[in-house]
C-alpha cells in the first residue's frame, strides 16, 4: 500500500484537498487568536491594575490558552456542525468514515494535536508518511474520521423526463 507522500506529487485532487485544509486550519487559527485576544484583554487589565507579579505575563501561558482554546473551538464546532468557520468557507466537513456527523469523542480525538502546532505539524507528516487514506492525518484514522468536500446544498437530483 503506498503513501500520501507518494501520492500527492502526482495527484492533483490530494494536492488540492490539502491545500484546501491548509488554508481552512489558517481561518481558523486567526478565528482562535482573535478570540483568545478577545478573552485575555480583561485579564490584561486587571493584572496590570492590580500590580500582580511579572508571571501572570509569561509568554507560555499564551501558546498553552491557545492550545486549549483551539482544541475547544475545533472539536465543539465539528460536532455540532460537522465544520468549522474555516472548513465551511473551504467547502470541508468532517465526518465519521460511514458518513456520519463525528460524536464529541471522536471530534476530540482528532483535534487534541491542535494544542500545539509541532503536534499538527508532526499529525499530518505521520498521516501522509504511513500507508492509508491519503485524507487522513494520524488522528483522523484513530478517531475513524476524514475531511471531505461538502456537498453543495443547492445541488438538487436532475429531473427525469416527463412521459408521454
Amino acid at each position: 500500500m503506498s503513501t500520501g507522500f507518494e501520492k500527492i506529487g502526482s495527484d492533483y485532487r490530494l494536492q488540492n484537498h490539502w491545500i484546501r485544509r491548509l488554508i481552512a486550519f489558517v481561518i481558523d487559527s486567526i478565528i482562535v487568536a482573535i478570540g483568545t485576544f478577545i478573552i485575555s484583554i480583561p485579564f490584561t487589565i486587571a493584572a496590570a491594575a492590580t500590580g500582580l507579579p511579572w508571571f501572570f505575563f509569561n509568554p507560555f501561558i499564551g501558546p498553552f490558552f491557545i492550545g486549549i482554546l483551539s482544541v475547544l473551538y475545533f472539536a465543539l464546532l465539528e460536532y455540532w456542525y460537522g465544520w468549522t468557520f474555516g472548513k465551511r468557507i473551504m467547502n470541508l466537513e468532517t465526518m465519521k468514515t460511514d458518513g456520519q456527523k463525528p460524536p464529541l469523542d471522536a471530534a476530540f480525538i482528532r483535534n487534541v494535536s491542535k494544542i500545539y502546532w509541532i503536534l499538527v505539524l508532526l499529525d499530518v507528516i505521520i498521516g501522509l508518511a504511513t500507508p492509508g487514506d491519503p485524507h487522513q492525518k494520524v488522528t483522523d484514522r484513530v478517531a475513524g474520521t476524514t475531511v471531505v468536500s461538502a456537498t453543495s446544498p443547492q445541488a438538487s437530483p436532475p429531473s427525469t423526463p416527463p412521459t408521454l
